[in-house]
């Protein structure tokens, strides 16, 4: 029974952050449901229930969002084993930028949600190309030591994708979907993959130092 006690004493703090979490998701969805009459079904249940879709429906975007995630926390969990200041605000930008965009991918910011306040798509892609900006020419001599072509190879992707759905988008649909998400794809998992190996390579590095 010690031991038990120990532990719920060891995990209050893990607790209340769990319940906090809980009551700020709650309160939003009963602020919506509240003040925008939306049904707490609309907010709760899966978008394949609540569009009577297939389970298959939407499966290449549902997938790339797991991934924008699993990269975001491979980010956060190497930051406890990353103690250079550089390296470690690097990862903190990255796992930020990776949390956005997936946050982007999984609500759809620039294609519904920003244009709804007002703010044109081309507006939200400017800020986005200067927010990539910023983060290259800040980190860029970094980079430059990690395996950098995954990276460069994941924008190209990225930009690729953003050429088709602007330049191409009333073609048929094997170009303005299939290529333009598969780009899409495409640029995720070499983010990932770069992700991986850079995390890698810094806690490599950090032991090295350490011996």
């Amino acid at each position: 029974m010690s031991v038990l006690f120990k532990q719920l004493k060891s995990l209050l703090f893990t607790f209340r952050l769990i319940f906090i979490v809980v009551l700020i998701m709650l309160g939003i969805l009963l602020g919506l449901h509240f003040f925008n009459d939306v049904p707490i079904e609309v907010l709760t249940n899966d978008l394949a229930v609540l569009g009577k879709l297939p389970i298959y429906a939407g499966v290449l975007s549902q997938i790339g969002i797991f991934l924008w995630s699993a990269t975001g926390a491979i980010c956060l969990y190497s930051l406890q084993f990353i103690s250079n200041k550089k390296h470690k605000t690097f990862i903190k930008a990255s796992a930020f930028i990776t949390i956005f965009l997936g946050l982007d991918d999984a609500f759809m910011f620039h294609e519904i949600l920003f244009p709804s306040l007002g703010i044109l798509q081309k507006i939200v892609f400017l800020c986005y190309g200067i927010l990539m900006s910023f983060y290259f020419l800040r980190y860029y001599k970094l980079i430059f030591k990690t395996d950098f072509i995954l990276l460069g190879l994941a924008m190209i992707s990225f930009g690729s994708s953003l050429f088709i759905d602007n330049l191409m988008a009333n073609t048929t649909p094997y170009v303005s979907k299939l290529l333009e998400d598969g780009f899409k794809f495409l640029g995720i998992l070499f983010w990932l993959g770069y992700f991986v190996k850079t995390t890698k390579q810094l806690i490599g590095l950090e032991t090295l130092e350490a011996s």
